[in-house]
């Protein structure tokens, strides 16, 4: 009976001993994961501190520094304006060069509707700029260039060619002024068409009525032509074959107006 107390008391102080045993194998642990996840960091730092000065150093190196700048799309003039509003020197490395400052730089210029660049390494710069074409001149509170896109994109200047068909019937401000140009821009892109029977430079104006239909005026010919508001190459066919039967009549300069506003029939008056 008493060895067998001796042996109850050392089995307690044991149990006593494993707790403290655990516990120390967990703190252990623990600190050998907070070794590893500092040398990882440290490691991470060191990398990232080697790819910063290595970028730094190849960004200083006159080996990737700016030699060439080529500007494609435009003309010479325009080409040196361009490059000068984009901010770039000869100076500059092509590695660190910022693509969207350039991009947005040369695309606030009115006439460049979109900017392409790409990098020629070691040291060319290649800018491929495209430029609005004004279709028309809107007349508002001022006069505009109306691009193929059906957006206002500049005004008017002194220097600016005014050979284009004029816009009228818009009021400034209005905010159906921009469906209207669309629809005004999708009608003079269908001119372009071969065997159209007028094209954009026999026209010298279209007018936007407030409910946004077009009604033509050209040049060449005494009458106006009402176009309604859609379904425009039906109509421009059809108003090919009224010249056309117009002209042999040779009646087409005592008519005033033709009105093709409407679903199966043209009104000649």
């Amino acid at each position: 009976m008493k060895r067998r107390s001796v042996l109850d008391q050392q089995s307690v102080k044991r149990d006593r001993r494993k707790p403290l045993l655990v516990s120390k194998r967990t703190l252990g642990q623990f600190g050998f994961g907070l070794v590893k996840i500092f040398l990882f960091f440290l490691a991470l730092g060191g990398l990232s501190l080697t790819f910063v000065s290595g970028y730094q150093f190849l960004s200083s190196s006159p080996y990737f520094r700016l030699d060439n700048i080529v500007v494609a799309g435009v003309k010479d003039d325009l080409g040196q304006e361009l490059i000068k509003m984009s901010g770039v020197t000869k100076r500059d490395s092509l590695l660190s060069l910022d693509a969207a400052t350039i991009k947005r730089n040369i695309e606030a210029h009115p006439w460049v509707r979109s900017v392409l660049l790409k990098k020629e390494f070691p040291r060319t710069l290649e800018i491929t700029a495209e430029c609005e074409e004004p279709v028309a001149i809107v007349l508002l509170d001022k006069m505009y260039f109306l691009g193929t896109q059906g957006k206002i994109f500049k005004e008017v200047g002194r220097d600016d060619s005014v050979d284009f068909p004029v816009i009228t019937g818009l009021s400034p401000g209005d905010e159906k002024n921009g469906e209207y140009l669309k629809r005004v821009a999708s009608f003079f892109g269908l001119l372009y068409r071969e065997g159209t029977p007028l094209s954009a430079e026999e026209l010298s104006e279209v007018h936007v009525k407030a409910d946004g239909t077009l009604t033509i005026y050209m040049s060449g010919l005494p009458f106006k032509v009402l176009f309604g508001n859609d379904d425009f190459i039906r109509k421009l066919d059809l108003l090919q074959d009224v010249i056309k039967h117009l002209g042999t009549a040779h009646r087409l300069d005592q008519v005033r107006c033709i009105d093709l506003d409407y679903a199966d029939r043209a009104i000649v008056a």
